[in-house]
């Protein structure tokens, strides 16, 4: 049930974005409690490479300040983020929005591209963020998460801070495929940084 909601809101999202969308919501720290991203599998690969979650001014506006922002807005308001957005418009995310509001004492960020969102995209943008913050705030809504054991085999020795090269070796496989079983565990889990994913993995006993 929870998922068929979040199923309709995250589309909702999809009508006022024309090059992907990321939503963060119910952070701790940088890291947020539920996570997705429609952004190319490239840039998002990029991102998590370059470690950009600690950097990126979205997340730094998102968890300072609430309101709307335009990333030129953002660029402008954080002028070390110049080489951020210089990558992030090298796959295609020339302009778009920032969102962040507070439910219940968390945070929540929504940033998606495109044209500056007017008063009826600002709206959708809100009512969605709002209705998926109250969602991951019901402690009994997890949804169940199913990973294969090939899968598995890659996040116990990740665990243990085994590196893509020695994991390869380990399971007979290619860096290429531990690479791709990693990128199976973010979709599963809705995670984008490897943090967040061994978190979320050992806290709900995945592994």
């Amino acid at each position: 049930m929870k998922s068929d909601i979040q199923g309709v809101l995250l589309r909702s999202l999809e009508t006022i974005t024309d090059g992907g969308y990321s939503v963060g919501v119910g952070f701790q720290g940088v890291e947020p409690h539920f996570v997705k991203s429609t952004y190319s599998e490239a840039w998002v690969e990029r991102y998590i490479s370059q470690r950009f979650i600690q950097i990126d001014p979205t997340i730094q506006f998102g968890l300072s300040k609430t309101g709307h922002f335009t990333w030129a807005e953002l660029e402008a308001q954080f002028p070390d983020s110049k080489t951020f957005f210089t990558e992030a418009r090298k796959y295609g995310l020339v302009k778009g929005n920032t969102l962040s509001i507070r439910v219940e004492g968390q945070v929540s960020i929504l940033s998606g591209s495109g044209p500056a969102w007017q008063d009826q995209e600002l709206k959708i943008a809100s009512a969605t963020l709002h209705a998926l913050a109250v969602l991951a705030a019901n402690p009994n809504s997890q949804n169940t998460v199913l990973l294969p054991d090939r899968v598995k085999d890659v996040l116990y020795l990740m665990a243990d801070g085994v590196k893509d090269k020695a994991i390869a070796d380990i399971l007979g496989i290619k860096v290429e495929t531990v690479r791709a079983r990693r990128r199976s565990a973010f979709q599963a889990t809705e995670t984008v940084t490897i943090a967040q994913l061994m978190s979320k993995v050992i806290k709900n006993g995945l592994i």
